[in-house]
């Protein structure tokens, strides 16, 4: 692996370095912990001279925890001038208040009892927090002084250069100031102490590569849905243009078309002079397919409304079965002329919907029609609603041609027709159902089709039902 290459996986690799903020936060919940540490350190002393009867020397014991608590008001102090001041030296602060920390447990330790006294594995906690709040490195460096301090404890209790604090009823004089007890728990707290640095700052150097991960792919994931909200947005205003233009085209074509239809309509009904039967039959046909335009330039109109209708502020409480009925006479006459029986089956009790009412008759008329367009005489059409699951569904089902399988996606689509529609009637815009879907969506219904060629076709529409006050 090539210098330049190990240079590169250095400079990607996460940092073992707490956030400056969590950092400073850290700083002080351990402020807090510091202020019982002194109220336990003196409630401790007062119960093992008073209520065990152990001698200790309490006066330095209680200054040490006064000292602790004076020394923790002023790191309070400095804590609220480090948040607003100089937030970048919160790391080297953490590291010094742990120090300070590891010296007031030693001195303590060495007024009550130095190695011998069970609380000496109390170096290991300051090492675990250490292992959070600081660095690897630094994490180290405190383990070290920790060490240093539990062989100097040691020490003083063996050199005798420096008098020793005996804990009275703990262990037996005649042994507590031999060497191998004083240096073999020294050893056992200073590999407890290293082995704890060990895993600690492994696991904290994992967890933190874990946190660095998520924060990466935290951010990612916010640019990719600030990215998605601009592609649909621009998105939003393509659609938007796209149908102010169809809206304008088709408005654009109407006048001239039906100018041209009532033209043609008085030259054909003869009211502008003879014409000749060749010429008549020429003529109709012409004004077959003028209809034919004005159809397409009609739901042009329609489907760029329903696009730009902006239902949120429009929306009212609908009962489908309220629309259905104003419906029912034009559906059954039209049925009634295509030689098709008509069921329609719509309860009133069903729950309300929002919605509005002009476009979800368009959606209906649309369906309705539809079926009744593609259903040969003597078929049946079946208009149905239900209340389902929170929502109210409404079917159009139909025993006419059906739609192909691998056609059934592109029904929605703008101009497209099936294949057998097309063998089946020249007549039709292809715009109907691009007109539906438009409607469901702007309703946020979701629309499904089911069909077999030559067995029929069911659309089903879920509108969200309106919630019960």
């Amino acid at each position: 692996m090539t210098s330049a290459r190990r240079f590169e996986e250095q400079a990607h690799k996460p940092r073992e370095v707490v956030p400056t903020r969590e950092l400073i936060e850290r700083i002080a919940w351990i402020g807090r912990l510091r202020w019982l540490a002194a109220a336990g350190v003196a409630a401790a002393v007062t119960v093992v001279r008073w209520g065990l009867g152990i001698e200790l020397p309490v006066a330095p014991l209680y200054a040490l925890a006064g000292g602790l608590a004076a020394y923790n008001g002023l790191l309070w102090g400095i804590g609220r001038r480090l948040r607003e001041s100089a937030p970048g030296l919160a790391s080297a602060v953490a590291n010094l208040q742990l120090s300070v920390d590891l010296l007031f447990l030693a001195a303590m330790l060495y007024f009550a009892g130095g190695v011998e006294n069970p609380f000496v594995f109390y170096f290991v906690f300051h090492i675990v927090i250490a292992s959070i709040l600081l660095s690897r490195r630094a994490t180290y460096s405190q383990t070290a002084l920790a060490c240093v301090l539990v062989f100097l404890l040691a020490a003083t209790q063996t050199t005798g250069l420096v008098h020793h604090y005996h804990l009275q009823g703990v262990i037996p004089e005649a042994v507590h100031l031999g060497a191998v007890l004083a240096y073999g728990t020294a050893f056992a707290v200073a590999s407890t102490v290293l082995l704890t640095a060990y895993f600690a700052t492994s696991i904290t150097a994992r967890l933190r590569e874990r946190e660095a991960e998520i924060l990466s792919l935290s951010r990612s994931l916010e640019q990719k849905a600030a990215d998605l909200s601009r592609a649909n947005e621009k998105l939003r205003q393509t659609e938007r243009a796209k149908s102010e233009y169809m809206r304008r085209v088709a408005h654009e074509l109407r006048s001239p078309l039906a100018t041209i239809d009532q033209m043609v309509g008085l030259v054909v009904e003869q009211r502008k002079g003879d014409v000749s039967p060749a010429a008549q039959e020429t003529l109709a046909r012409v004004r077959a397919r003028l209809r034919m335009l004005m159809e397409v330039a009609r739901d042009l109109l329609v489907l760029s409304r329903a696009r730009e209708a902006d239902l949120s502020r429009q929306l009212q409480d609908v009962r489908l079965a309220d629309i259905i009925a104003t419906l029912a006479p034009d559906l059954n006459q039209r049925a009634h002329e295509a030689g098709v029986d008509l069921d329609i089956n719509v309860p009133h009790d069903l729950p309300l919907i929002a919605g509005d009412p002009e476009s979800l008759a368009q959606l209906v008329v649309n369906l309705a029609f539809n079926a009744i367009k593609y259903t040969p005489a003597g078929g049946r059409i079946k208009i149905s609603g239900r209340a389902d699951d929170g929502a109210v569904e409404l079917a159009v089902a139909d025993s006419g041609i059906g739609i192909p399988r691998e056609e059934i996606g592109q029904v929605f689509n703008e101009f497209y027709r099936a294949s057998n529609a097309r063998e089946s009637s020249e007549e039709g815009s292809g715009l109907g159902l691009s007109i539906v879907n438009a409607i469901c969506y702007t309703h946020r219904a979701e629309i499904t089709v089911d069909s077999e060629v030559g067995r029929g076709t069911t659309f089903r529409i879920r509108f969200p039902a309106k919630a019960v006050a």
